[in-house]
């Protein structure tokens, strides 16, 4: 199961990481967008993200299986595809 950890406003993020400038790229290749700093982090983009603004947020997001990333996303969600309460 995925996880989301560590999770902060994309401007605090920055700040504690001495970040300027994070551009959104679009892989060629894939069709996929990524986000760059000017540090050279690198961060997986939520699917709905089509521009960088401060009301995001950045979290550590650890697959079941694959390395950890940074993702930017949207503030208050989770990217949960399903859930199943008692």
């Amino acid at each position: 199961m995925a996880t989301f950890s560590k999770t902060q406003s994309i401007g605090v993020f920055a700040t504690l990481n001495s970040i300027n400038k994070i551009d959104l790229v679009i892989n060629p290749h894939t069709g996929k967008t990524f986000g760059v700093s000017d540090t050279g982090t690198t961060f997986r983009v939520g699917a709905d993200i089509t521009a960088l603004s401060g009301d995001l947020s950045v979290s550590l997001f650890s697959p079941a299986d694959g390395e950890e990333s940074w993702m930017i996303h949207k503030t208050g969600q989770s990217n949960v595809q399903s859930t199943l309460v008692f």
